[in-house]
């Protein structure tokens, strides 16, 4: 049972890694493109990945949480709330795309409000991961 634990939270590190890693490339995206196609382009073909590590982690969390029999700790609540704000201001963001004008202003805007969330969301990860890493 043990070693259920250990790979269920060895798994769900993974992703978690896996996810500092899609942030830390859309943040060189972000800063780095100049033209706004370009850089939409490349954004909308992370985006599905994203996504998708992102529910690996949901899903991951549930079998590691499973296996200890539901048990919710301070780590466990910071976790989920973490995921869901994550999930939350990328909704915000992908509407916010959706609704993007061929402005200048607009664009700029976007990429400023871009910046900050995966900015953010890698903070909260690092601090979480420390968090939860430290703690067990």
């Amino acid at each position: 049972m043990e070693e259920l634990i250990q790979l269920s939270s060895q798994l769900h590190l993974v992703f978690i890694i896996l996810l500092v890693v899609l942030i830390a490339l859309n943040l060189y995206l972000l800063k780095s493109d100049k033209t706004f196609l370009k850089l939409s382009k490349r954004l909308e073909l992370i985006a599905p990945q994203y996504y998708i590590v992102l529910s690996a982690i949901f899903f991951t969390g549930i079998i590691v949480m499973a296996v200890r029999q539901f048990t919710f700790s301070l780590s466990v609540w910071v976790m989920i709330v973490v995921w869901i704000g994550i999930v939350a201001f990328g909704i915000r963001g992908h509407k916010m795309y959706k609704r993007l004008e061929r402005t200048e202003a607009s664009q700029s805007a976007y990429k400023r409000y871009a910046i900050k969330k995966y900015s953010l969301d890698l903070l909260a990860l690092v601090l979480t991961s420390a968090l939860f890493y430290t703690v067990h």
